[in-house]
C-alpha cells in the first residue's frame, strides 16, 4: 500500500469516528430506535475493518 493510500484510509477511519461521535451524541437514554442500533453497529464495523486494514499496512 502506498501513501496516498494509507492517507486515504486515515481520512475514512477519522470520517466514520466522526459519525460515531455524532450518532452517540444523539442517542436517547431511553426507547433507542433498532434503525439506531443498526447505523451504530455498522459504524462500529467499519472501523473496525479500517483500523486493521491501517494496522497491517504498519507491520
Amino acid at each position: 500500500m502506498n501513501r496516498d493510500q494509507q492517507h486515504e484510509l486515515e481520512f475514512q477511519l477519522n470520517a466514520v469516528e466522526k459519525k460515531l461521535a455524532e450518532l452517540k451524541s444523539r442517542w436517547p437514554f431511553h426507547s433507542v430506535q433498532p434503525k439506531m442500533v443498526a447505523e451504530l453497529e455498522d459504524l462500529e464495523e467499519e472501523k473496525e475493518r479500517l483500523q486493521c486494514l491501517i494496522d497491517s499496512q504498519k507491520e
